[in-house]
């Protein structure tokens, strides 16, 4: 069998009997796979740091079809979360925007978008960009990447374009224009407006460099939030640990 080298990135990992390690990681043009990291918790494991969760590594491993876990040879660490991590709100975003793309990210299918979205945010961590801000970019645009962010141009009832202030509607987990919008229909402030339509434009350093208010942002990933809990029938399970810490 053939060794499949790639460039990945941990997601996390399980600790599997005595000495291994259940490796989740993604991949650009694999998406999300499954991999044994035999003796990866002996005391002299061969892997070192490079398991770490949101390690950006260049991996070897053999694949047997009959079998959904690769098993992993080789893993040469390209960079390390280790700096962000000496800082409480940057890590506990790195682990959140992780189980956020673990949540979305398809297995076995390419997964370029994604796998460049959670390569750049977590860079801006290491950075020092403000948690908040990458946080809510990496929402923002994994919903859009998963086909779930509604259109902020067009009216989901009838398609015509959308004029500000915008109308959210959470029954039909959309945006309408007034004529649709009901009267629960919730108005979307217009800086907050200003700030989903830059993150379509902007790379997340420059998204995250313009220091928006922290009502802003809260604004913002409340909405995102309520279209991942719409979609999931859940919540994930770091949310309520990085609300308390961004609080």
């Amino acid at each position: 069998m053939r060794i499949e080298r790639t460039e990945a990135i941990i997601l996390h990992t399980v600790p599997a009997r005595e000495r291994d390690k259940l490796v989740v990681f993604l991949t650009p043009d694999h998406g999300k796979r499954k991999g044994w990291a035999y003796g990866a918790r002996g005391l002299k494991n061969r892997f070192g740091a490079a398991l770490e969760p949101l390690a950006k590594v260049n991996i070897g491993y053999l694949e047997r079809e009959s079998e959904e876990a690769v098993r992993i040879e080789s893993v040469d660490l390209v960079r390390s979360l280790f700096p962000a991590q000496q800082e409480l709100a940057s890590s506990i975003a790195a682990t959140y925007i992780a189980e956020l793309v673990d949540t979305f990210a398809p297995a076995g299918d390419p997964a370029e978008l994604i796998y460049r979205l959670l390569d750049r945010t977590t860079d801006a961590l290491l950075q020092g960009a403000q948690p908040a801000a990458v946080v809510a970019y990496a929402e923002i645009w994994m919903l859009r990447l998963a086909g779930i962010f509604p259109s902020v141009r067009d009216c989901m009832e009838c398609g015509s374009p959308l004029e500000r202030p915008l109308r959210f509607d959470e029954r039909l987990q959309g945006f309408v224009c007034v004529n649709c919008a009901g009267r629960d229909a919730s108005v979307i402030r217009n800086d907050v407006a200003d700030a989903l339509e830059a993150i379509s434009r902007q790379p997340v350093t420059t998204f995250a460099a313009q220091n928006l208010t922290a009502e802003v942002l809260f604004e913002m990933r409340s909405l995102a939030g309520s279209i991942r809990r719409h979609f999931l029938g859940h919540e994930l399970k770091s949310f309520e640990v990085l609300a308390g810490i961004l609080r």
